[in-house]
């Protein structure tokens, strides 16, 4: 199984397309790692105006001017 993922790998890594394919890997894992930060540093910030804006908004409805956030 090792020598199968070795070889598969090998072949990635020296063939032209399977370069290619290995340099997208690295973008997509480098995007969503950024992500995913992004996501976790931001989040309470963008909750809160999430919130805020939801609650602004069942205001202004005219059957919903009742309702407390």
């Amino acid at each position: 199984m090792l020598k199968l993922i070795r070889d598969a790998i090998f072949s990635l890594v020296t063939e032209e397309g399977g370069q290619d394919t290995f340099e997208y890997m690295l973008i997509i894992g480098g995007v969503t790692v950024a992500v995913i930060a992004a996501i976790v540093i931001g989040a309470p910030s963008l909750l809160s105006k999430v919130e805020t804006g939801v609650c602004k908004a069942i205001k202004t409805l005219p059957k919903m001017s009742g309702i407390t956030c």
